[in-house]
């Protein structure tokens, strides 16, 4: 092998990793509160549109005129130009699009933790240095740091609402950097279907402002890989045709969408079922012993416990309870994030909970 090759080698062996697998076995996760999936939208009815898409896709087939349909039932959904929609697959290309697009060797990109750890994965792998400010204690966002940076800031990720905490950030404080920052400002909003707003209608006002979507959270279609970049109509065509990748998204993928777009109730009494779900499950939670959860609105809820997170998230698994280990956020040290399931989850869930607290 070259040197070449080894230092690439090394290089990669010096990222951070973005662990996606649970700690357990699949077969043996009674309750998956782990990965923030929607439970509360209905199987059967998710089964048929699967089924009717099937029925009229020839999978030998590259996906033809999908795109197009998909970005125009998009925005006759969110009310923007059909143009400023970007089909992804998963907000997860789409983070890597951005970065490859807009980040140079030796850029610099800010994100506000503590968030996902992806945005910090993918700026290292463009090349670029990526630089953590940290929210303010009340969850807000630190506008004057951020603009502290100043013109040699390529990119800004701020996800709203955040994970792993569940806050939004105010519309106003996100304005006030989009009005100042120098780069492009990248509004993740994977989970604002369970929040108060949205900023999509901004890109058409601002085009340093690229919205992330998806529709693995509120849509209950994480199996499929599919969400969208929402920008300006300058340049989001040039994006797409430039940087996307040719036929990006599944045909039976976007087929499902745009059905699911067609019955938006559907997503409509999934989020309302789960926001009703989310208050009762705080609620519980707030009243054991040692708890401290945090108000959320995303489909999950942040609780520092009193012992080390690492043992009661392998104790929660034992038991066959999949949660997410978080650890220390801001001046929370035991920190699990726990997706809000149904009824029956939630409740084996807390049940769970409390006989690992007791018998620490």
């Amino acid at each position: 092998m070259g040197l070449k090759f080894d230092d690439s080698l090394h290089r990669l062996k010096g990222l951070s990793e973005y662990r996606f697998g649970s700690d357990l076995e699949v077969d043996r996760i009674r309750v998956k509160l782990d990965a923030n999936e929607n439970w509360h939208i209905q199987e059967k009815a998710l089964r048929g549109l699967v089924n009717e898409a099937v029925k009229h896709v020839d999978v030998r087939e590259y996906p033809l005129g999908i795109v197009d349909e998909l970005s125009a039932a998009l925005a006759k959904h969110l009310r923007i130009p059909g143009e400023s929609v970007i089909p992804t697959q998963g907000a997860d290309q789409a983070i890597d699009l951005l970065c490859e697009a807009f980040l140079q060797q030796d850029d610099k990109a800010l994100i506000v933790g503590p968030t996902y750890s992806f945005y910090r994965l993918r700026t290292a792998i463009a090349g670029a240095q990526c630089l953590e400010v940290s929210m303010n204690r009340d969850l807000s966002l630190p506008v004057e740091t951020i603009l502290s940076y100043g013109k040699n800031t390529a990119l800004l990720f701020v996800c709203s609402p955040n994970n792993p905490t569940g806050n939004q950030f105010s519309s106003n404080d996100i304005a006030r950097v989009c009005d100042d920052f120098p780069g492009l400002v990248v509004l993740d909003e994977a989970y604002v279907d369970f929040a108060q707003e949205s900023l999509v209608s901004e890109v058409t006002r601002r085009k340093n402002l690229a919205v992330i979507r998806t529709f693995s959270k509120a849509f209950g279609l994480a199996n499929l890989r599919l969400g969208f970049i929402i920008a300006h109509p300058d340049w989001a065509p040039l994006f797409l045709d430039r940087v996307q990748y040719p036929y990006p998204v599944s045909s039976i993928a976007a087929s499902i969408a745009i059905q699911l777009l067609q019955k938006f109730h559907l997503v409509e009494n999934s989020v309302e079922s789960l926001k009703n779900e989310r208050a009762w499950l705080l609620e519980r939670l707030r009243e054991i012993e040692g708890v401290e959860a945090l108000d959320s609105q995303a489909n999950f809820i942040l609780a520092n416990l009193a012992i080390e997170a690492g043992k009661a998230h392998k104790q929660l698994l034992e038991r066959g309870i999949a949660t997410k280990k978080i650890g220390q956020v801001l001046d929370l040290p035991n920190c699990i994030r726990v997706t809000v399931g149904t009824r029956e989850m939630n409740s084996i869930f807390l049940e769970s909970l409390n006989e690992v607290l007791n018998n620490a």
